[in-house]
């Protein structure tokens, strides 16, 4: 299996559209994304998703059921062909659906097939999202290059070892400072994009986000080396 989980720590510098943007261009169209987001799902918004299936109807089935197959049954399938586990939109549903999956999801995900793809979309790391953190293979948060958000990243290193930075927009800090400074390895550095909400609108297929996910799922795909990506 592969799992991937996309995070931020303070103010999302789009987290959810990049999730949506790695899962979307996998190569072979092989990934599913799930939307483990306890503030709160997009997806059902903007793509107008039916309440069920998804992350609601997912744990209350893995109370009892927790068989691989079980993720595909709670999919729905945006236009582009994408399949989706939705978080409901209201906080208190997506927590509490959060807060049950994080007793059963973590058996769910160990037994996965290897050449199965899940994206994780956790929204910020805190609560019953970051406790999911430990059920995955890579943890890609996003931040800004920015003191007020780097700050929030001392400690990470330790608590969430297989965790690497994207940096998004400018900063007064390079790269290389930021990876010296918190002990996090950096995957890409990519442009602020305006255009990106539009991606995850359904209302553009390519942007400069999209690019630079599209790049880092073909390296995770074929087991590249780790470079920083422009």
């Amino acid at each position: 299996m592969t799992v991937i989980a996309v995070a931020s720590v303070k103010n999302s510098p789009g987290a959810t559209t990049f999730a949506l943007a790695l899962a979307a261009t996998w190569p072979g169209g092989k990934a599913v994304l799930a939307e483990l987001d306890a503030s709160g799902g997009e997806l059902a918004g903007h793509f107008r998703l039916e309440p069920d299936p998804g992350i609601a109807s997912l744990a209350t089935e893995t109370r009892r059921n927790r068989e691989p197959e079980v993720l595909l049954k709670h999919t729905q399938t945006l236009p582009g062909g994408l399949r989706v586990i939705a978080a409901p939109a209201q906080p208190g549903q997506a927590h509490a659906a959060l807060t049950a999956l994080t007793a059963t999801l973590p058996e769910v995900l160990g037994n996965l097939s290897s050449d199965t793809v899940v994206v994780a979309d956790l929204g910020r790391l805190t609560g019953p999202s970051a406790e999911l953190v430990a059920s995955v293979d890579k943890v890609f948060v996003l931040a800004r290059p920015r003191l007020t958000e780097l700050a929030h990243l001392q400690g990470l290193a330790e608590a969430v070892p297989h965790a690497e930075l994207i940096l998004v927009g400018r900063g007064a800090y390079p790269p290389a400072e930021v990876t010296e400074a918190i002990g996090l390895s950096i995957r890409a550095h990519v442009a602020h994009d305006p255009g990106a909400r539009a991606f995850l609108e359904g209302r553009r297929q390519r942007t400069r986000l999209v690019r630079a996910a599209s790049r880092i799922a073909i390296a995770l795909s074929t087991t590249a080396p780790t470079e920083v990506l422009a």
